[in-house]
């Protein structure tokens, strides 16, 4: 009884990883980017704002975010390609990714992981009970240690005919010697 798995249930539709990945890393990058933002509108208006707030990318006490490492659009992570970015309509908001974003953000999987469930219970016997199940497993078990007993009988017979039959040669060939 093979089971055939629809197209719609192959690993890159129901992958929801990479994505969820992608829209976290953008989530965090401006997060990072708006306390950057805070901390450096902080700076300017303070007392410290000379030597440290002119160049902080460099130094070894830079107060940037730790780097958030991203794979290139295009790039394959598991089994899915990350999406290439098109043009974006609001260059000015082009880095910006805040709350009130993510549920348009995360539509797109809501909508994957409702086709994968749509796929999955599709499957043949999904309906099933588990003792319904078991009962099928047990069954399948009890015809295929039949099967077994079946198998060693009649290797065993068919042994025994070999036997009998080359001990049968060996009374012949002795007669024909004598």
């Amino acid at each position: 009884m093979a089971t055939h798995i629809p197209p719609t249930l192959s690993p890159d539709a129901i992958d929801t990883l990479t994505e969820l990945t992608l829209i976290l890393t953008k989530f965090r990058a401006a997060q990072a980017s708006a306390r950057r933002d805070a901390s450096a509108a902080a700076a300017v208006g303070g007392p410290s704002s000379s030597s440290s707030s002119s160049n902080p990318s460099h130094g070894p006490n830079s107060t940037n975010a730790p780097l958030i490492s991203t794979p290139a659009p295009g790039a394959v992570t598991g089994t899915t390609p990350l999406p290439i970015p098109t043009s974006n309509p609001n260059p000015t908001t082009a880095g910006s990714f805040s709350a009130k974003d993510l549920p348009q953000a995360t539509d797109n999987l809501k909508h994957k992981l409702q086709r994968a469930r749509q796929a999955v219970l599709a499957l043949p016997d999904m309906g099933r009970t588990i003792t319904q199940q078991e009962k099928e497993i047990a069954e399948l078990e009890e015809r295929k240690r039949k099967q077994i007993a079946m198998l060693a009988k009649i290797r065993d017979e068919g042994l025994q005919f070999a036997r009998l039959e080359q001990s049968r040669r060996d009374e012949e060939g002795e007669r024909m010697v004598e």
